[in-house]
């Protein structure tokens, strides 16, 4: 009875230290700006020790629609910074092999600009996309009714790029580091509208992996035990069968 008293208590100590079984997220705000001969775009490196799955949203047009005479048209502050900025959002998956430039069209592995749209499936054994539904992407808070991505990716092991650019940007631009002679529009007959800047947020989520940033690299791996708690709980199983080889020596 103590045994199995103590290993209830030891899984519940698990249990505890591992927290709800819900998804796992990093959410990242972040700015693309406006410059002479184009738009910045940004790259972020993620780093996957193991291989795994994980979904992907990005907020950035902070309109329903792309003209404010569209039947149902509103704005909405997505990412609660007191402004409205005006970014359809173009992004790709590169493999980083260590060059001095990854981002070339050699390393290039999947685009995915928008919810259904531009978002080819990929399915090999590096990487697997597969674009989310209008309705389902609409549970990420995006209120246009397409531009912005989010998709459920798998990923090998490995080191891997992820860019975010207005539309468009292609592999010489990724190359050369600006999206050359693009710059940031919105809605068609919208007053005093920023263009020099265009705001998003970023959301990684998984049921089973943790996500870490350092820096401009996120670190994606499963979710470890955490230590005190892992070796907590083995000493109250380790007392359960020391008491409880002491019974049967008696």
């Amino acid at each position: 009875m103590n045994f199995v008293l103590r290993a209830a208590i030891a899984a519940a100590l698990l249990a505890a230290a591992a927290g709800p079984v819900q998804a796992n997220t990093l959410t990242i705000d972040a700015t693309l700006f406006l410059q002479e001969d184009g738009t910045t775009f940004d790259v972020w490196k993620i780093d996957m020790p193991v291989a795994g799955s994980f979904s992907v949203n990005l907020l950035a047009y902070e309109a329903s629609q792309s003209n404010i005479s569209t039947a149902g048209y509103y704005t909405a502050d997505l990412n609660g910074d007191g402004e409205l900025t005006w970014l359809d959002p173009d992004t790709h998956w590169y493999l980083d092999d260590g060059s001095a430039n990854p981002l070339s069209a050699a390393n290039h592995l999947a685009r995915c600009d928008d919810i259904a749209n531009n978002c080819t499936a990929v399915s090999n054994s590096t990487l697997s996309l597969t674009s989310l539904t209008q309705a389902q992407g609409a549970a990420d808070g995006s209120i246009h009714f397409r531009r912005d991505p989010a998709f459920d990716i798998t990923l090998a092991a490995g080191s891997y790029q992820y860019v975010i650019a207005d539309y468009r940007l292609t592999d010489a631009e990724a190359a050369a580091e600006i999206n050359a002679g693009d710059s940031f529009s919105a809605p068609n007959g919208y007053v005093d509208p920023i263009l020099d800047h265009g705001d998003y947020r970023i959301t990684f989520s998984s049921d089973t992996l943790h996500f870490a940033l350092n820096g401009d690299t996120i670190t994606v791996s499963q979710v470890p035990l955490p230590g005190a708690a892992g070796l907590f709980a083995s000493a109250v199983l380790g007392l359960g069968l020391r008491s409880r080889r002491k019974s049967m020596l008696v």
